[in-house]
């Protein structure tokens, strides 16, 4: 079954976390992407721009709405994810909880609904 672990934190850069942190930072992120890959279960993983380079695009009576910016109005945000393929919920939360951005963020563990294989919609099962 597949599960995105979605990645909540505050956002930071160089000037505002410090070159060795976010250094750390990343080389906690590769480590965990490592043993995701070697376990086999691994699908895809994204680190997202920052929320300013986000449009978010609504629909309200039927008028296509543009906004320059998050949706969201909170200091986390979303800053990447993880699709990973694994057996059950448990075995999703255990990847979840070694996940680096815990230690200073949320991580969303939710079930994927259908996925598209070469265009072809498949069920989560």
């Amino acid at each position: 079954m597949r599960y995105t672990l979605l990645l909540h934190y505050p956002e930071g850069d160089v000037e505002s976390i410090g070159a060795e942190a976010m250094a750390e930072g990343q080389r906690a992120f590769a480590s965990y992407a490592t043993a995701l890959q070697q376990a086999g279960v691994l699908v895809s993983a994204e680190v997202l721009q920052p929320s300013g380079s986000t449009t978010t695009l609504s629909m309200p009576d039927g008028v296509l709405q543009v906004q320059d910016g998050p949706f969201a109005d909170t200091k986390e945000q979303l800053g990447g994810t993880f699709v990973i393929d694994v057996e059950n919920l448990d075995v999703a939360i255990g990847w979840g909880r070694q996940a680096p951005s815990i230690a200073w963020g949320a991580v969303e563990v939710r079930p994927g609904a259908t996925y598209t294989v070469d265009g072809t919609w498949q069920p989560n099962t």
